[in-house]
């Protein structure tokens, strides 16, 4: 995600101006002030930090400061020491190229890639997708569907979804690309700090969050929907953050086997807060559940496929075709509803 982020920002010609514009002292201290609240109030971790000695450190640093950009080195430290590896602080200039999107800063846009193999199983990969402009979120999703519709209109015995080497991004529209193959609502969701279950779910062009609506999308394929597929789920240690939330989606469908040794293991439940300078604040707020309740809450330990791969070769050729011969097993063998 990292080297995305960097990407964007390089491709953008953004620049980082040498001479740091001095500002008031007290708007520095709101500043933090603010983002350490944020924290406190909002981040899985917050309970377990030693808030009284993290305020002490961080006031004596940002006393003799001269900016707010000099304080940002302080705020990922207090990141770091949250302990989930998932909360991130990202400067105004790489967010300003993120909203911008793939196109405006250069960078090609995900190409949905599609096969109707063995002449009967419909095959597409769900790629990563890093942008923050809402065009491109409705092109990606539209996009994705569309693929959809052409591989469902040649009546596929069974479906196979790719989310190897998928680093996540964002899930919104990676769950709105989905959600016609899913079977159910409440599929994939958070426990918050109060203990509260909370829900994602896709309706009428619409991402809610419980019951309350966050996007609206404008498709042109919102009618779409692939009943009872027969599915294969691919995964990899790359398939990581939101692809390992799209991929948890399907835990517990019927008919639907995931073939994989196990994903990166990024599987906290994130929040952007934007900040009053334009940085983005990205903070682990919860606990993944799927569908069953089932809490995935151990850095690392990821989705475990139901069939493991086995050693790859790291030859991307071979290893498809290892995936696929299994997949073609496991669909082979199931009764088509």
């Amino acid at each position: 995600m990292k080297k995305i982020f960097l990407s964007l920002l390089l491709l953008a010609g953004f620049k980082v101006n040498a001479v740091v514009q001095t500002q008031n002292r007290d708007s520095i201290k709101i500043y933090v002030d603010n983002v350490l609240q944020i924290i406190k109030n909002r981040s899985i971790n917050s309970g377990k930090m030693d808030w009284n000695k993290i305020d002490l450190e961080v006031a004596q640093k940002i006393g003799k400061l001269k900016s707010i950009r000099e304080t940002y080195p302080i705020i990922k430290n207090v990141l770091e020491k949250l302990g989930d590896s998932h909360s991130k602080f990202f400067p105004p200039e790489t967010v300003a190229s993120y909203v911008k999107g793939y196109r405006a800063t250069g960078i090609s846009f995900p190409e949905i890639k599609t096969a109707f193999l063995a002449n009967r199983y419909a095959y597409i990969v769900l790629p990563a997708f890093y942008s923050y402009n809402m065009d491109e979120w409705n092109e990606f999703v539209n996009n994705f569907r569309a693929e959809l519709s052409k591989l469902s209109a040649q009546k596929p015995k069974g479906w196979i979804l790719d989310l190897r080497d998928n680093e996540g991004g964002m899930f919104a529209p990676m769950y709105a690309a989905i959600a016609p193959l899913l079977d159910q609502s409440n599929v994939i969701g958070w426990i918050d700090r109060n203990g509260e279950n909370n829900f994602f779910n896709f309706k009428d062009d619409r991402l809610f969050e419980n019951k309350k609506a966050v996007y609206l999308f404008k498709l042109t394929t919102h009618k779409i929907k692939i009943k009872n597929p027969n599915l294969v789920l691919l995964i990899n240690e790359r398939t990581a953050s939101s692809a390992e939330f799209a991929a948890i989606s399907f835990v517990g469908q019927k008919n639907v086997t995931i073939i994989g040794n196990k994903t990166n293991g990024l599987t906290s439940a994130n929040q952007e807060h934007k900040l009053s300078d334009g940085a983005f604040l990205v903070l682990t707020e919860g606990i993944t559940i799927d569908r069953n309740l089932k809490q995935y809450v151990n850095v690392g330990a990821g989705l475990v496929g139901d069939i493991k791969i086995g050693q790859l070769t790291g030859n991307e050729e071979k290893d498809k075709k290892l995936y696929l011969e299994k997949a073609y097993e496991v669909l082979g063998s199931k009764t088509v509803h």
